[in-house]
């Protein structure tokens, strides 16, 4: 059995003790040092050595069983797998594509940076009528917020003798805000970035409109999953882009076909992917799928957009470490946003990607808004630096794992068919399987009547006439007893 040389003293490394375990071990698969099959210690015997809490080793093995480079096998220990993740990718066969796009990108952003510095220097649904519950898509419940101390942190900006605050700030977002949210992504989604790889941003459709408008022309294609998110489609169909749909099983988008359609010639500018809770589906882009798609991207010179909406939320198991954190070639463009977590109208989003395209971004949002807002970035960043946005965030994935629980007993109890299997890990909605003896239109229309507002999410397939027989339901806006009644009354409406 192998020494592991794990290293938990490297300098300004902020990761969680765990991811730090896991990192260290990774790199020694990586690099050669520990073989296919070896055995590696048990929990126990490297907490020991380690002088750390044994549940602390169990979540690394845990996470690097989830990525594909651990497998355990029962009764007898865990173990290298045999069969590893293609981690480490041939980036030099794609080097001469993604040099292209960048000076695509720089080519085709109005204001190149260089003139910005110098100028520096000088989806809300209409209320129906009898339907008094409203199972809406993506909604936080903003009566949990802490808006007591979010009054306090806002008026402490106010109150600040700062003139700075009311005069025109930096295109890229302020620089706390931006230092915190590369902190942030680092503790929480294993990104590795500063905070020059971030841009604040009104939202993250204006990320990803930015990068699409940079490196997507028409005629252009783009890859995007199906059934997926509409937001992205209707920028690329802006554009006039050829979209060409991947579809999407229990396992996620299918990387077999994106590997088909470089086989055929069909080279894209972009890959839009959700992975965490895949739109609408809910379901995981699995370890393996991940290390083909950034395998692919690198190889073969594309970027891949990887949609982070809602990762946060996630009520079983561990999170599946995001894209970006373990892309080795560039190849991915992070976007995020905090009107999930937090409130909608905040609208502040982010984009984390090369600092050659936050440059380029920077060049054409000059001729859109110039800047995010100043006041809201600051008080963000403080809420964020004093722990409360990490605290809001664990209550609210407490309070929503809680609704969840609620409005899936009801249905597991009294109509289990509509429960999708398995369910989704995370996500604030989830897709219904409509009962076989109704159509989709019956069932909405039942529901409706019932009071009870569902969404039809067919539109989100490029081919609607296939869409499975299922709607979708939102659950976190909404309180417990709430939730309770939409799960009663769908039952009594479905059966």
């Amino acid at each position: 059995m192998p020494d592991l040389l794990v290293d938990l003293e490297t300098p300004q490394n902020e990761a969680p003790l765990y991811q730090r375990i896991a990192d260290s071990i990774r790199a020694d698969v990586l690099a050669g040092r520990l073989r296919r099959g070896e055995r590696v210690p048990s929990t126990r015997t490297l907490a020991k050595e380690l002088d750390v809490n044994r549940n602390t080793v169990a979540q690394a093995y845990e996470q690097l069983v989830a990525e594909g480079f651990l497998e355990g096998k029962h009764g007898s220990g865990t173990y290298v797998a045999r069969e590893l993740p293609q981690a480490n990718f041939n980036v030099k066969s794609g080097l001469r594509t993604q040099q292209k796009l960048r000076r695509v990108a720089l080519a085709n952003s109005p204001v190149p940076p260089a003139f910005y510095h110098r100028v520096l220097q000088a989806e809300n649904p209409a209320p129906v009528p009898g339907v008094d519950i409203d199972m809406r898509l993506g909604a936080p419940d903003i009566s949990a917020f802490p808006l007591r101390q979010w009054r306090r942190i806002v008026g402490n900006q106010l109150l600040v003798a700062r003139r700075d605050r009311m005069n025109y700030g930096s295109a890229y977002g302020l620089q706390e805000l931006r230092e915190q949210i590369a902190a942030y992504l680092g503790r929480a989604r294993g990104i590795d970035c500063g905070y020059r790889n971030v841009l604040v941003t009104s939202g993250s459709q204006q990320g990803l409109w930015l990068a699409a408008s940079l490196l997507v022309g028409e005629g252009d294609a783009v890859m995007v999953e199906d059934p997926g998110y509409l937001g992205a489609r209707s920028i690329f169909s802006a554009l006039g882009a050829r979209q060409l749909p991947i579809p999407v099983d229990d396992a996620g988008a299918d990387a077999a076909v994106v590997a088909r359609n470089l086989a055929e010639g069909l080279q894209p500018k972009l890959l839009h992917l959700t992975p965490s809770h895949q739109y609408p589906t809910g379901v995981t882009l699995s370890a393996a799928r991940r290390m083909e798609m950034l395998e692919l991207a690198a190889e073969h010179g594309f970027m891949i957009v990887e949609d982070d909406y809602d990762s946060e939320f996630r009520y079983e198991g561990r999170p599946v470490r995001a894209l970006a954190g373990i892309d080795g070639a560039d190849s991915v463009i992070y976007v995020g946003s905090f009107s999930k977590v937090m409130y909608p109208s905040l609208r502040v989003g982010y984009v984390v990607a090369p600092e050659w395209l936050i440059e380029a971004m920077v060049g054409l949002r000059w001729h859109i808004d110039f800047m995010p807002p100043m006041l809201e970035s600051a008080a963000l960043a403080q809420f964020i630096e004093e722990g409360h946005f990490e605290r809001h965030l664990r209550r609210m994935r407490t309070l929503y794992a809680e609704k969840r629980a609620a409005f899936n007993d009801i249905l597991q109890q009294n109509l289990p068919a509509a429960l999708p299997q398995p369910v989704p890990a995370g996500g604030m909605k989830m897709m219904l399987n409509v009962p076989s003896h109704l159509t989709r239109q019956d069932a909405y229309q039942k529901a409706m009547e019932a009071g009870v507002r569902v969404y039809d999410q067919s539109a989100c397939y490029f081919e609607q006439e296939q869409a499975p027989n299922r709607l979708t339901i939102g659950f976190t806006a909404l309180p417990i007893e709430k939730v309770k009644e939409a799960a009663h009354r769908l039952v009594r409406a479905w059966t």
